[in-house]
């Protein structure tokens, strides 16, 4: 893992966000101020249009989801992969708490053209509100048995 971020204080929990090494030095603390959410690192724009260079480093998948309006992803914890998720389009809820122990968690609405970034251990979840496409961005290989034998589950009550 690169250097330590921050301390976040949301008053319930206090945790460190680490930013993965296995991203590119384009990416440095003022992308993940505002985690979850995290700034794109590189945005060309010019009179053709613009390039968003959404990741860079030693990524192990590169996945494009769709899913439609009110359907769940996730809702489940990675023992050792992080992912970054940009959402081309659409708008989700992004749930998030530091760990099985607490019962609090956290939300916020992500709409196209914003990324989020989930770490190692962290209960997540993603709700969403219309019909939306978004690139999942994983550290390691989403071969099913890999991905599979990474994630566990969470009851389907613990984000209420």
């Amino acid at each position: 893992m690169k250097n330590l971020l921050k301390i976040i204080d949301l008053n319930w929990y206090i945790t460190q966000v680490i930013i993965p090494s296995s991203l590119s030095s384009i990416f440095t603390d003022k992308h993940f101020a505002t985690y979850p959410k995290i700034l794109v690192p590189q945005n060309f724009v010019d009179d053709r249009g613009s390039i968003k260079n959404i990741a860079d480093g030693k990524l192990g998948d590169v996945a494009v989801i769709t899913s439609k309006t009110n359907s769940i992803r996730a809702n489940h914890i990675h023992d050792h992969d992080w992912h970054l998720s940009y959402l081309v389009s659409g708008s989700m809820k992004y749930y998030w708490s530091t760990d099985l122990e607490n019962s609090k968690f956290e939300f916020v609405v992500v709409n196209s053209g914003e990324m989020v970034y989930t770490p190692p251990k962290a209960p997540h979840k993603m709700v969403f509100l219309e019909d939306s496409v978004f690139i999942a961005i994983s550290e390691l290989s989403r071969v099913q048995e890999n991905y599979e034998a990474d994630t566990n589950k969470l009851p389907d009550n613990f984000f209420t």
